[in-house]
C-alpha cells in the first residue's frame, strides 16, 4: 500500500491560503517581535501592519524561530490526520534555525518518519520546492524520490532583490547612519542575491529604483529560462507598482511564461524594509 506523505514548509515560503489548501500543505510559523509583542508570520501579522508597526519603532523588530514545541506539534498533528511519513522543506539553514530545530523535533517524534529538507532557499524557491514535493507526492513517488528531484531543483534557483529603503538596515546595524542617509540621498539601492550555499550576498548597486527595477528585469533576460517549463515569481514588500513594472517587462522578454507573484517574506523584510522588490525563479 503506498504511504501516505505530508509536506510541512516554515511560513516564510509565503503561500497564500489557497495554495495552503490546494496542497495540503501545514505552515510552520516564523515570528516577528516588535519589543515585548510577538506575530505570527503573515497569519498574525500582514506587511501593511509589519511597515506601520516598523516606522513607529526606533529599533528593528526581531524575528524568531518556530519554538521546538510548534514544530512538534506540527508533526504530531500530521500523524493524527493520517499521514505514514512526513517532509519538512525548510527555508535555508544559513538564514535560520529553523532547519536545526526541525531537525532535533524530528527526532523526539519519529527521526524516520520525518524528513528534514534544507531548500538553500527562501520565499519564492522554498514555496516551489514545497509545492513540487506535493505534487510529487499525488503523482505517488516514493520518499527517497522527492527528495531526489528536489535536490536537483535546489542547483537551478535564483533570487535577487532590490531594496529601496535603507532604514531598516541602518537599524539593524547593517550600515552606519550616515551611510544610510548619504545612500539616501544619493538614491543608492543595494542588489542582494542568494548564494548556491543559502546565504546572502551583495550583486551590485544602483542609483534610483527605477534602475533597479531594470537590474532584475536583466537578471531574469540573462537566465534564458523557458517559458514551456519555468516560472518567475515576483515578490514585494508594499510595493505593488513596482511589481506591475516587474512584470511587464519580464513579459516583453517571455511572453508565455507563467509568472506568479506574491508578498516578500516579513523575515526578510525584517532587513530589506519597505518598498523592497525581488525576481526569483527555478530552472525545471
Amino acid at each position: 500500500m503506498q504511504k501516505k506523505i505530508a509536506i510541512v514548509t516554515d511560513s516564510t515560503g509565503c503561500l497564500s491560503e489557497d495554495l495552503v489548501k490546494k496542497y495540503q500543505i501545514y505552515i510552520n510559523y516564523l515570528m516577528i517581535v516588535f519589543g515585548t509583542d510577538s506575530y505570527q508570520e503573515f497569519k498574525e501579522i500582514s506587511p501593511n501592519k509589519f511597515i506601520e508597526l516598523s516606522a513607529t519603532q526606533k529599533e528593528l523588530p526581531s524575528t524568531s524561530q518556530p519554538a521546538i514545541g510548534s514544530t512538534i506539534e506540527i508533526y504530531k498533528k500530521a500523524f493524527a490526520d493520517g499521514y505514514d511519513e512526513i517532509i519538512h522543506v525548510t527555508l535555508s539553514s544559513v538564514l535560520s534555525g529553523t532547519y536545526a530545530t526541525a531537525i532535533s523535533a524530528a527526532e523526539m517524534v519519529d527521526s524516520e518518519k520525518i524528513h528534514v529538507f534544507d531548500t538553500k532557499g527562501i520565499a519564492y524557491v522554498q514555496r516551489a520546492l514545497a509545492i513540487e514535493a506535493a505534487k510529487l507526492v499525488k503523482d505517488g513517488k516514493s520518499i527517497d524520490e522527492i527528495k531526489v528531484r528536489l535536490s536537483q531543483l535546489t542547483k537551478n534557483m535564483t533570487t535577487f532583490m532590490a531594496v529601496n529603503d535603507l532604514t531598516n538596515l541602518r537599524k539593524g546595524g547593517r550600515i552606519s547612519a550616515f551611510s544610510a542617509s548619504l545612500g539616501s540621498v544619493l538614491q543608492v539601492k543595494p542588489i542582494i542575491t542568494m548564494t548556491p550555499e543559502g546565504g546572502l550576498e551583495p550583486a551590485g548597486k544602483v542609483r534610483t529604483f527605477k534602475k533597479a527595477i531594470a537590474f532584475l528585469v536583466n537578471a531574469a533576460r540573462d537566465a534564458h529560462l523557458n517559458p514551456a517549463k519555468d516560472e518567475i515569481s515576483i515578490l514585494h514588500m508594499e510595493n505593488p507598482d513596482a511589481a506591475a513594472q516587474i512584470k511587464a517587462e519580464v513579459l516583453k522578454i517571455y511572453p508565455n511564461i507563467k509568472i506568479s507573484q506574491a508578498p516578500l517574506s516579513l523575515v526578510v523584510a525584517v532587513h530589506s524594509g519597505p518598498g523592497a522588490a525581488a525576481v526569483a525563479w527555478i530552472k525545471k
